[in-house]
């Protein structure tokens, strides 16, 4: 099913609730369309250049290239793709993939986050699961609960706290890691803060962004370096008293819990502590890959929260259309009741009257009405008065039945 929307201007902010899957991609037309399972499922208003929409399963949106895009909540996985203004997301709680966008701001991702070719910065607090960028202009996340693969990043990667292993290539500007719980593997990046890697470390042709560096693993560190560590000082700490050195004219092994090395006469530190082998060592192999191809982790996914929410839509509105048929079944047995009395059907059609209100003077409230003494059962006067008061939404459905109940006892 298609529902769309003519704009007036290609520049919308584009408010979404989405609670199922759903996939974005900008076109050249000013307009949005949305292609979803039913037409009660999705529900799209424009007012003054700002576009809201809600879909309740999931579903596919072509909208401007140059949409603002504003995300509450996403229950489902969500992609976005060709987006060229900013991108802003509360919550996403299945997968988030962003492809061909200038930047993103991002707070909670519950699946994985994976970016490609954003031209400007990407930012985001917290991934539940794993994060992969290629061909990002920046990025900056607070925590991750799986693993990092970056690769090209053209300005500074910060990440703060990572739950598994990070693999890094090419960083063009400052690499800053604080904490990780797995291994730590890089190559061509410009190390800016002490590392701390629960699994081990291995790091080709990296440069300093800072005087002094400390790394510390549980396992082994291997640093392969070049050029741009000439004349510093290397102190080397290992737990099971294995040392290597081989850089330059040296091919060293150590079989000692620490060692010092010194490639010239500055002041410049290098801390190295690890629970297995310490390596130092020149760059083996310049062209060696060590992230590997990424292009799996670009595919949309289906996040099993998708079909979740479509089920519990569906049931509520089945549950909605049976309760509708038992009030109107309810209506129908009042007015049969009505009819052994032989008065005639009054109408109960709530919003028929709404829609076309009578042009006649208002009748007279009715007058009260009293029960002989020891009498059971409604009388026809007081049927009549429960009746006027459903008619005129003064009660509600259930309400009338009550008052029938009682008035028959």
């Amino acid at each position: 099913m298609t529902q769309k929307i003519n704009l007036t201007s290609n520049q919308p902010v584009v408010h979404i609730k989405a609670y199922g899957g759903i996939i974005m991609e900008g076109h050249d037309q000013n307009e949005v369309i949305c292609e979803i399972d039913a037409p009660q499922l999705a529900t799209m208003v424009e007012e003054n250049g700002h576009v809201y929409i809600t879909v309740n399963s999931s579903c596919s949106i072509a909208l401007p290239i140059l949409s603002s895009i504003i995300i509450e909540r996403g229950m489902g996985s969500i992609e976005i793709r060709n987006i060229q203004n900013k991108i802003e997301i509360e919550k996403a709680l299945g997968n988030l993939l962003l492809k061909e966008i200038k930047e993103a701001a991002v707070e909670k991702v519950g699946g994985n986050f994976s970016v490609r070719q954003a031209a400007g910065a990407v930012t985001v607090e917290k991934v539940g699961g794993n994060l992969v960028l290629e061909d990002v202009g920046s990025f900056t996340c607070e925590k991750i609960g799986g693993s990092c693969f970056s690769k090209n990043i053209q300005g500074d990667l910060s990440l703060e706290k990572a739950g598994g292993t990070i693999k890094a290539q090419n960083i063009g500007g400052v690499m800053s890691i604080s904490r990780m719980g797995g291994s730590f593997i890089a190559k061509d990046v410009t190390v800016g803060e002490d590392i701390r890697a629960g699994g081990a470390i291995s790091i080709k042709n990296f440069k300093m962004g800072i005087k002094d560096l400390s790394f510390k693993a549980g396992g082994s560190i291997n640093l392969e370096i070049g050029d741009d560590f000439e004349g510093s000082a290397f102190s080397m700490h290992s737990g099971v008293h294995q040392i290597r050195v081989a850089v330059g004219d040296d091919d060293l092994t150590i079989g000692e819990e620490y060692y010092d090395y010194q490639m010239g006469n500055t002041d410049r530190k290098v801390e190295m502590a690890g629970g297995g082998e310490i390596s130092l060592t020149g760059i083996s192999d310049p062209e060696e890959d060590v992230v590997g191809d990424l292009s799996e982790f670009f595919v949309f996914e289906e996040s099993p929260f998708s079909e979740m929410i479509r089920d519990r839509v569906e049931y509520a509105t089945r549950k909605a259309e049976v309760k509708v048929r038992a009030a109107q079944i309810r209506l129908d047995e009042m007015q049969d009741r009505l009819g052994k009395f032989r008065f005639p059907k009054i109408s109960v059609d709530f919003e028929a009257n709404m829609d076309h209100p009578s042009s006649e003077r208002p009748e007279p409230p009715m007058p009260p009405v009293s029960r002989p003494a020891g009498r059971k059962g409604a009388s026809n006067e007081e049927r009549l008065m429960i009746l006027k008061m459903l008619q005129d939404k003064q009660i509600t459905v259930d309400e009338a039945e009550k008052l029938f109940n009682a008035l028959e006892k």
